[in-house]
Parts: structure tokens; sequence; C-alpha cells
């Protein structure tokens, strides 16, 4: 029997706060913390948007959104307990039986929005709903509401007791980012056109269910349990040229989302390794001999993926310079690819996950759903590479890293198997003068953008339509 996670969203879909109270709230705020008057005409809607994103759009910047992020929310909870009172808000009619049914079903019933979390709690309170809801989560340091239902289902796994596959969790909302951020998690939604979407513009982003209000949505929500089945997650293929960020950022969007990462290159330096211990001719057949006696592992322990060659750790001696000089050559050879890809396919069959390596969008996933290409200047891409191997390696020098680079650069694009390209629907992110934050933020601005223009259910289904 499946634990059934209801994860409601406030704004447009139980109630409407008086839109010049909002605005109020967050003038006061703004001009407490940041001075003068709300620039409203830099914001295009905040239907569907986190607070942070609002406030990154009004800004015009998320890194100095994120810098005072902490005293502009204060400010805001401060101003909205003070503002919002129970006179300013509409509870919609159907909403109190919704909730009081699906109590009665034996659902868990969490708060999924893009509130500041102290302003949505004393929105459910000034209505009496707060008691409905176990937990809530919510859009304070969210830049994308597509990564708060990640948090939701780590929730419900420790504090329930129960495994994703026995966790059928439903999103329901009142805008076509609250039905991708259900799609991205291989979650369930049900859309409800009690805000500023129409029934027939929800339609077109295909959620499990659409309603006209959530008296509809206590029938919607009987059929979407008896049926319940898990979507396929997306596939997530990042590729590009060492030193240009990918690692690192296919890291930390995969935390975020909640998805596996694989580190494909991880794979290849430690078949280099085991052929540098063992002597092994790096020859096209003598290498696929070797792949098959070694095992290569990739764990996720702590947080973060260690590599295993024949289980031992190798996870730092894999990035030493004599790996890194042979690893281009090693993964050049056909048998060595195609054994290597036939694992990582097998990795990320069922989705939810993010592969970074030099061909993933072209050969290992061709038909993933999100494909990013990235790429940097060589300077930065050396400086980057130098920083990470001096520890290990202090008497390593700018040029020696420039000049490995510029090698294995030239090895991997022209290689006749499988060469590093570009995938012609890839994003191209240029990390020369971005941060890591703004890196994985403009890859989760493509996914959410993609999503919506395919009114699909997943990519690669419109691809093949």
């Amino acid at each position: 029997m499946n634990t059934v996670l209801l994860l409601v969203d406030i704004d447009g879909t139980l109630l409407r706060v008086d839109r010049k109270v909002t605005r109020q709230v967050w003038s006061n705020a703004w001009e407490e913390v940041v001075g003068g008057s709300v620039p409203w005409e830099r914001l295009d809607t905040a239907a569907g948007k986190t607070d942070f994103q609002i406030l990154s759009q009004l800004l015009g910047s998320s890194k100095v959104a994120w810098e005072i992020r902490q005293q502009f929310f204060d400010a805001l909870a401060k101003h909205g307990e003070y503002l919002i009172e129970p006179s300013a808000i509409t509870l919609y009619t159907e909403a109190l039986e919704f909730l009081r049914f699906a109590r009665d079903y034996g659902m868990h019933l969490a708060v999924l929005s893009g509130n500041e979390r102290r302003c949505g709690w004393h929105k459910l309170r000034a209505v009496e709903l707060e008691g409905y809801f176990t937990t809530g989560f919510f859009g304070c340091d969210a830049v994308e509401r597509l990564l708060i239902p990640a948090r939701a289902l780590q929730w419900a796994q420790q504090y329930l007791g129960r495994s994703r596959d026995h966790i059928t969790a439903v999103v329901v909302g009142d805008t076509p980012n609250d039905v991708i951020a259900a799609r991205v998690h291989g979650l369930r939604s049900i859309a409800v056109a009690t805000g500023p979407y129409s029934y027939e513009k929800l339609l077109e982003f295909r959620p499990t269910e659409c309603v006209r209000h959530l008296g509809e949505g206590a029938v919607s929500l009987r059929r979407i349990v008896t049926t319940s089945v898990m979507e396929r997650r997306l596939i997530i293929a990042i590729d590009g040229p060492a030193g240009s960020g990918k690692t690192t950022t296919a890291r930390l969007l995969a935390e975020r989302l909640g998805y596996t990462y694989i580190d494909t290159g991880a794979m290849y330096r430690a078949l280099t390794l085991a052929a540098l211990e063992q002597q092994i001719p790096l020859t096209n057949d003598a290498l696929a001999a070797l792949a098959e006696r070694v095992r290569i592992e990739l764990r996720n322990e702590g947080g973060s993926q260690r590599t295993y060659l024949d289980g031992r750790d190798v996870t730092e001696r894999i990035r030493q310079p004599d790996v890194t000089a042979l690893v281009s050559q090693v993964s050049s050879y056909p048998s060595v690819r195609d054994a290597m890809v036939r694992i990582q396919q097998q990795l990320g069959q069922h989705g939810g996950i993010v592969m970074d390596g030099r061909d993933i969008g072209t050969a290992v996933f061709p038909d993933a759903d999100v494909k990013v290409f990235m790429t940097a200047d060589l300077d930065v891409r050396a400086q980057r590479r130098l920083a990470e191997l001096h520890q290990s390696n202090p008497t390593l020098t700018f040029e020696q890293v420039k000049q490995q680079l510029q090698q294995r650069d030239m090895l991997d694009s022209t290689r006749q198997y499988n060469p590093l390209r570009k995938a012609e629907d890839a994003l191209v992110v240029d990390t020369t003068a971005l941060t890591i934050d703004e890196q994985v933020e403009s890859i989760l601005r493509f996914i959410r953008h993609r999503l919506m223009m395919s009114n699909s259910p997943t990519l690669s289904d419109a691809r093949h339509n």
C-alpha cells in the first residue's frame, strides 16, 4: 500500500490575497531593506514563481537577492503578519471540502508554495487551514519552483519511513510551473483553474488531472490514487571540455533536484588507472579485455560520488596527472567506449539522473530530455584545473596545465569514435564569467522553459510525436 503525499500550493489554489495588500507588504519590506519604490515594471508575472525568484527579478540579480534574502524576508514576514488580515483573504469555497476529503482518506498533507515560509503559514492560519498540514516546503531560497519537490520527497522518505517507490506524491497547484515541478520529479499533478490560468490553458501542459475548482479535485484525487504509476523522471545530459565546470555544476544540479549524479569521466579514469597499474598496453583489444575484467563502481556516499576500482576507493587517485595525461587516449578506443556506454545507459534508463561527460547528449543519451554543452575560455579552464590539482601537485605550473588541456581538447574533438561535440538541441553555457550558482540557475531556467514549450509529459515524447 502506497503512502499518499499531497503537496498543495497556497495562493491561487486554496485562497487569494487582495493584490493591493500583497503589493503593500512587498513595498514596505522593499523600502525598509532596499530603499525607494519597488520597480514592479521589471516583474513580468508573480504567478508560479518563488518569492526568491520574484526578489531576484526585481533586483535584477540573483546574487544580490541571495545576499539580502534573510534581511528582506524578515521584513516581508513582519509586514505580512501586520497587513494580511483575514478580511484581505478570500478562501475558495471548495478548498475546505478538498482538504477534509484528503485528510479523511488518510493522505499526508504538506504545503508546497513559492511563499516565504512565515508568510505562507500566516495566510493559512488566518483562514484556519494550518491544522490540515503536517509540514511545508517553501520558496524562500529556491531559485526555481521545480527545486522544491525534492525537499518534500526527502522529508517523506525520512519521516514517513517509506521508500520513494512506496510514496504516491501529488502536486496540486494553479500554474504551469506547478505541473512542470511535478513532471521533473516524476510526480502526479492536479492543475486547478482558480488562479490566473484558464482551464483550457492549463490543459495544454498535460497535468495528470485538470479541474475547474477543488470541488472536482476530490474525484481526481481518488482516480489518481487508485491508478497511480510513477512517471519517468528526466535524463539530463551535460557535455563539455575539461575545466568548463560541468562536473561541479552537474553535481550541484543533481543535488538540488534530488537526482542521481553520474560522473562518466570517472569511469574512463578508473580504467586508465587500472591500465597503468597493471601495465596494460594502450591498444583497443588490450583495453577491451581489461574493461571486461575490472569492476568499476560509482557509489553515492555522504552526498557525493565516490569511484571504486575492484573494491578500492580511487576517487582522488584518478585525478592525478599521470591518469589525466592518458585518459583521452584510453577513452578514444571504440571497444572501450562501447563497454562504458552500455553501463551508462543502464545506470540512466529510468531517468532521474544528471550525467556529465563528452558524448552524453550525442552518443550515450541522444534522446536525453535536456542537453547542455558547457564551455569556457582556455585560460579560465586552465586556472580552474590548476587550482584543483595544486594541492596534490604543488610544482605544477599554469602553462603545463594549459598545454595538457589543449592536447586533451584536440584528442577529444578529433577522435573518430564519438568525438566531443555539441548536440544540435543543447543549451550552450559559457561559464567563463559565471559562478557555479549562476550556471545551475541558467540550466534550471532552460529545463523549465523546454518543458513549458514542449507541452508534453517528457521532452523525448515531444520529439517522437
